[in-house]
């Protein structure tokens, strides 16, 4: 039975001639185990038809984190079902991508197959969609191009217990206790950096809100 979000079906195909069957499936997500420490989990019951949402482990220290991800604190409550899958286990991080394009899940699954082998992790870069019209362009008049924007970090664990603490568990924004994620005050692609002075605790709309403005 085809899902009715087009996306997430996109998703659902992608991953199963990629990952092959799923290992558990509820009402509320299909979940794929790639190793004992690398678990997939697809919400399938989020009310949005323009995304789809994918749970994966935390990376280690130093490793690269995907622009589309909300990175979720060991502390935090999130989607229930992700805890019975490999390395998203209850008291440790995790990662939740926000898919909107097939370039994206391109990416994503590129990500995943790193993840699962224990290889460097590729980026996994926001795609802005602009309608496409001609231009015409005059090679001479074209700036020099601008070094590539700073990758975006794991935050290391002594960090996140530290801003936990100092934040009470709760969104600095509006206080609510639910769906809290880490937050750059000063974005990556900014100049940020992975420090507790830069990081806070937002909830994922809070978050959505703020957007890359500083």
């Amino acid at each position: 039975m085809e899902h009715k979000n087009q996306l997430i079906q996109r998703v659902i195909d992608r991953f199963l001639g990629e990952f092959g069957m799923v290992s558990r499936r509820t009402s509320k997500v299909l979940a794929w185990n790639l190793g004992p420490k690398t678990g997939i989990v697809l919400q399938i019951d989020q009310p949005s038809r323009g995304a789809a949402y994918v749970w994966l482990p935390y990376p280690p220290d130093g490793q690269t984190i995907p622009e589309i991800a909300f990175e979720y604190p060991a502390e935090s409550g999130r989607h229930s079902n992700t805890y019975p899958s490999p390395g998203l286990s209850r008291g440790f991080p995790a990662l939740k991508l926000l898919i909107t394009t097939e370039a994206e899940l391109h990416d994503t699954v590129a990500f995943v197959k790193a993840l699962r082998d224990a290889a460097p992790l590729p980026d996994v870069c926001r795609q802005i969609v602009e309608p496409a019209m001609p231009l015409s362009v005059d090679a001479s008049q074209m700036p020099e191009a601008l070094p590539p924007a700073p990758r975006r970090e794991a935050i290391p664990r002594v960090v996140q217990r530290e801003v936990w603490q100092r934040d009470a568990g709760r969104c600095v924004e509006c206080g609510t206790r639910e769906k809290l994620c880490f937050d750059h005050i000063v974005p990556f692609s900014r100049g940020g950096s992975n420090t507790v002075r830069n990081i806070q605790l937002l909830c994922e709309g809070c978050n959505l809100t703020k957007g890359n403005r500083i």
